[in-house]
């Protein structure tokens, strides 16, 4: 009896250092209807194919949709910038897949618009797995094979209207912000890097699109490239750190009304500081007059 729990017990900790838990997931009944299937595939064209394009519909409250279109790919990094705080919360939820698998498919743009018109959610199985690496949370959705279609899931966000993304490459990402919301302020918020295109669409909203993202050349790469007169590749795999922050679009006009109304009062204080050294000023002169026996100055 002894032995079989230490084996137990030896199971449990060999699975809890590995630090990944695999995990067969089938989606029961999502919900699909919450989710926006643009077919969004501009700039996205890839060795006769598309890179994957994530578009990211941000909220208010904490929460993030996100609409993934996959093409003849069988494995989904996610890499989550969630709030600490909350800790009981669930970082991924309602996923939903529509689709097919690659080789019963065939890439096209005409294949995504059915798929969006459609929305028959798919009943194509993976797993999900968690591992921490370097300090980064990974929450992997893994299928058998490669698919081809939409995966889409809600993601929870840091508290704050502040959007933070790790992109890969290659890829396409649009960051969608909520109706009567903006960015660009020097002193509030802008997007960084500066996005490739910025738009509005049919609901008025803000949509900032990044191309293709490649991890920016440092400047010391830079530097051996002009000295060498050679391109230095840079990894085909790499990452960069996409940020929004974004406020409502009355913000500046009640941030300038705010600068205006503190300014007015800072001077007021000024101009009655000034005044009453003035004033003492010429106390004091009158007081040292009449202890000198002189007539003060008017």
């Amino acid at each position: 009896m002894n032995r079989q729990i230490l084996l137990v017990a030896c199971f449990l900790a060999v699975i809890s250092l590995s630090g990944c838990t695999d995990v067969a997931k089938t989606p029961i009944a999502p919900n699909s209807s919450v989710y926006e299937y643009d077919v969004f595939l501009n700039g996205s064209e890839l060795n006769g194919g598309f890179a994957r394009t994530s578009t990211f519909y941000l909220s208010t409250n904490s929460s993030v949709k996100v609409v993934n279109i996959i093409d003849n790919e069988s494995l989904i990094d996610i890499m989550p910038l969630e709030d600490l705080t909350k800790t009981d919360a669930e970082t991924l939820s309602n996923i939903v897949v529509i689709g097919d698998y690659a080789n019963n498919t065939s890439s096209s743009i005409d294949l995504f618009e059915n798929y969006s018109t459609q929305q028959n959610v798919s009943a194509l199985n993976y797993t999900i797995s968690e591992k921490v690496t370097k300090g980064q949370k990974h929450i992997y959705l893994n299928f058998t094979e490669p698919i081809r279609g939409y995966v889409a899931y809600t993601m929870t966000s840091s508290t704050g209207q502040e959007f933070l993304h790790i992109a890969q490459t290659p890829s396409v990402v649009r960051v969608v912000l909520p109706e009567s919301y903006t960015t660009g302020n020097l002193l509030i918020g802008r997007a960084r890097p500066k996005p490739d295109q910025i738009y509005y669409d049919n609901y008025g909203r803000m949509n900032l699109v990044w191309n293709n993202t490649n991890a920016d050349k440092s400047s010391l790469v830079t530097m051996l490239e002009t000295t060498f007169n050679r391109e230095i590749q840079t990894p085909s795999n790499t990452l960069k750190l996409i940020g929004v922050k974004f406020y409502k679009e009355s913000a500046p006009r009640s941030l300038l009304i705010v600068g205006v109304i503190l300014g007015s009062l800072a001077l007021i204080v000024i101009m009655d500081s000034l005044n009453k050294r003035r004033k003492l000023r010429k106390l004091r002169e009158q007081i040292e007059a009449r202890a000198s026996g002189k007539k003060p100055r008017i």
